[in-house]
């Protein structure tokens, strides 16, 4: 069995370095990041993937990756014997609400093509999204800030006018149709995403909610060890 585990936006390889990582493990670095050029688009980037590694048997994504890995199951609905999703969300329901999304990106676009990388990864670090990591120690958020200043302004430009949530399609028709086991990982504390994933799970045929105490959105970083829990199981249910 091989994994395919997709990182989140502004992560990379280094984001796994906490989880219990499989050897088989495949972890590409997602289109904008580091030195791989963006994708055209959702779609576009769920293609890229699926031909890096077509004997992947397994996902875990989170966040963007966790959207890119539910792309792969719409795409694939058969092709997978399980996944894991951390904080993932099944895309906007409307055009309007994709259309607002897309203004709110373009505000981050500007600031990294205005006023660059370091200054958007503070406006970035600053969001209510990310404030459960102020109780982690200050090694661990340091290192963090120092993968996301890794990247370049552009490259994270391009990855959220390719496949920014705004950009992503509703995939709730297709998940339906998905046939293996998913675990649908959640903070307790993420609200919006806690209400996601039980919506999820009652989307995915075969999905189970797992929730994470006092954790925020980022449970790789925040949660490793629950994480890797999951990681460590075996596919069968």
């Amino acid at each position: 069995m091989s994994w395919l585990m997709l990182h989140g936006f502004t992560g990379s390889q280094a984001s796994f370095a906490r989880l219990a990582v499989p050897r088989s493990a495949l972890v590409p670095t997602l289109g904008g990041h580091l030195d791989e050029p963006a994708s055209t688009d959702f779609w576009a980037e769920v293609e890229r993937l699926a031909a890096l590694d077509s004997a992947a048997t397994q996902l875990f994504g989170y966040s963007l990756g966790a959207r890119l890995a539910l792309g792969l199951l719409a795409r694939y609905p058969k092709r997978y014997e399980r996944a894991i999703l951390v904080s993932a969300h099944p895309g906007l329901r409307t055009e309007a609400q994709r259309v607002e999304r897309c203004r709110h990106d373009d505000r981050y676009v500007r600031l990294l093509r205005e006023r660059g990388l370091a200054e958007f990864v503070s406006a970035w670090e600053e969001q209510p999204l990310w404030h459960t990591q102020r109780a982690l120690d200050e090694t661990v958020r340091s290192a963090k800030r120092r993968e996301r200043l890794a990247h370049t302004a552009e490259g994270l430009a391009q990855s959220l006018t390719s496949v920014g949530l705004g950009r992503m399609p509703d995939l709730r028709p297709e998940l339906v149709r998905v046939a293996c086991p998913v675990e649908v990982l959640v903070g307790a504390q993420d609200t919006k995403f806690a209400v996601l994933g039980g919506e999820l799970c009652s989307i995915l045929p075969r999905a189970r909610l797992g929730v994470a105490r006092g954790a925020g959105h980022d449970l790789v970083l925040e949660r490793p060890a629950f994480c890797s829990a999951y990681l460590s199981q075996g596919a069968s249910r």
